[in-house]
């Protein structure tokens, strides 16, 4: 797993003393206190999605209040230059600023639907276009982002070269004023070749629409991206990357990456981990390498999106992550060769906190 700092701008943060004694009783006492401070959401990822493959490519763009950018994000898609075919949702999720009256701009385009729904938030308003899939891939663009010049080409002709499940190009990091601030890249070739892991978000990257044909974004969690990690990344999609730059993200620092980790919601986290755990067990899809390490690899993105939380916090999430994953492995049940992995798996099946907490951070 790529170095988890690294994705985003902040700093490594060191470890604080640790305590001796553990606030909580229990798991259950500890799941109590973060359910208080950040109540579990009951959204699915369950959905049957109508898909009728019109087009090439359904791109869908989520749209809240984002009068600003609007129109440059969705000019920016509508003006690719591509031999495919595209349809555009554009989806008001119950705006109350002028994205509503910009967005009428865009009806008369043969291209584009304007869907219009009372708030539901990111995951919901992805969700009502996903309910009709009009095209072979699907391609999600945030409405304050930007796609790169022949972003459609280079994704669709390597898909369709290839017939890989999963095409996804590199980003450039870019200010809300337009500055470039970084790159991230690809070597080309398929992920299992190259041994490269790419970033999970949804954006940045077309699927194909059968993968979504009985899944959607769990509504009313943070992070809902982490679907792609555990709802389609155990069962081995064909996943090929390429060097092409293809996508502009806009650094927001009101967004949840920015914010997330200073506010309780955050406890999502380790809600939405343990929630998709749970799914792929009834799918009995959790006693292999790929998911032990997948698992360990968020449990230490739990901890570091926790870390700016009080110690309480961190220690109930310990608590409640360490359950869950006796739920699934026990001490023997070792299937990761990396050594930070390892000692992680090691710090949970001793029930060890400071342990844990030493190698949740050198994992990241």
């Amino acid at each position: 797993m790529k170095q988890l700092l690294k994705k985003l701008t902040y700093g490594k943060q060191r470890t604080a003393a640790v305590p001796s004694v553990l606030v909580f009783a229990d798991a259950a006492a500890a799941e109590n206190y973060l359910k208080a401070l950040a109540p579990i959401p009951t959204g699915t990822v369950q959905a049957d999605n109508q898909i009728t493959p019109q087009y090439d490519l359904h791109i869908i763009v989520p749209c809240y209040n984002v009068a600003r950018t609007i129109v440059r994000c969705a000019d920016s898609i509508l003006s690719q230059k591509t031999g495919y075919t595209f349809f555009v949702s554009l989806v008001n999720d119950g705006s109350t600023d002028k994205t509503p009256e910009l967005l009428e701009r865009y009806r008369a385009d043969p291209r584009v639907e304007i869907l219009t729904q009372a708030n539901r938030g990111l995951s919901g308003a992805r969700n009502r276009a996903l309910e009709h899939i009009r095209g072979k891939y699907i391609l999600f663009v945030d409405s304050d982002d930007t796609l790169r010049k022949g972003a459609v080409e280079a994704l669709l002709s390597k898909a369709m070269e290839t017939n890989a499940d999963i095409v996804q190009g590199g980003f450039v990091n870019i200010t809300g004023h337009g500055l470039v601030f970084g790159r991230t890249g690809y070597r080309e070739g398929s992920v299992d070749e190259t041994g490269q892991t790419p970033y999970g978000m949804a954006w940045g990257k077309v699927i194909r629409s059968s993968l979504f044909a009985h899944l959607k974004f769990p509504e009313g969690y943070w992070f809902e991206d982490t679907i792609f990690a555990f709802c389609i990344g155990p069962f081995r999609p064909a996943h090929y990357l390429i060097p092409a730059y293809v996508y502009n993200y806009t650094r927001n620092p009101l967004g949840i990456t920015m914010r997330s980790r200073k506010k309780a919601k955050a406890v999502d986290t380790v809600w939405i981990m343990r929630y998709l755990m749970a799914e792929l067990a009834q799918k009995k899809e959790v006693h292999s390498a790929q998911v032990q390490q997948l698992l360990l690899q968020h449990i230490a993105l739990a901890w570091y999106r926790l870390s700016r939380l009080d110690e309480a916090v961190q220690q109930a999430a310990f608590l409640v992550m360490q359950q869950m994953y006796a739920a699934y492995y026990a001490p023997q049940d070792i299937c990761v060769q990396d050594s930070r992995l390892l000692a992680l798996h090691q710090a949970l099946a001793a029930k060890n906190y400071g342990q844990y907490l030493a190698a949740a951070e050198n994992l990241t």
